[in-house]
């Protein structure tokens, strides 16, 4: 599982590296993604530290919290795209999952809007409204070739992918 750190305000750099070590602390998969996240898998960590992701996800708010004194929200997901769309989707401050089954990812992805997805900047969406498209589960379900026509090729299928949660990005 993937956890998408986000660590509110941009962090001046001292301290954004602080909490860098401190997540490597968990894993030693970590990316970066300055000023102000980070993405992590904890897939090997889980039974190393005899946690499931939520609960080393609860370890690291803890600790975050303790030394720097950061409410850190957290996004669990089977991928990075997925882990940063639910970091995002409520208030600040919380963990929230996404677990690893098909049905879960289709209701979570049921009515986001277009805009949340990554690489949808307000030309595209708008784009997208104007042919009806505009949640993530409507653009999962048009056919590829329609969103191809709509967007070129490259981009109609990177959107279909997102829209339907697959990310093949690692950390």
């Amino acid at each position: 599982m993937i956890l998408y750190l986000h660590f509110g305000d941009p962090q001046p750099e001292p301290v954004y590296r602080r909490l860098l070590d401190m997540v490597g602390e968990f894993t030693p998969v970590a990316q970066a993604l300055p000023p102000d996240a980070a993405l992590a898998d904890v897939s090997g960590s889980t039974r190393y530290f005899d946690r499931d992701a939520a609960g080393l996800a609860a370890l690291i708010r803890m600790r975050a919290a303790a030394l720097h004194g950061l409410d850190v929200t957290v996004g669990i997901g089977p991928n990075p795209l997925l882990a940063r769309l639910a970091a995002h989707r409520g208030e600040p401050g919380a963990i929230r999952t996404v677990p690893d089954d098909p049905e879960a990812v289709t209701r979570f992805l049921a009515g986001l809007p277009a805009a949340a997805l990554p690489g949808v900047g307000p030309a595209t969406a708008r784009t997208l409204a104007s042919y009806g498209l505009r949640t993530a589960d409507r653009i999962a379900a048009t056919p590829l070739l329609t969103l191809q026509r709509i967007l070129g090729a490259a981009s109609g299928r990177e959107l279909r992918d997102r829209a339907a949660g697959i990310d093949p990005t690692r950390v």
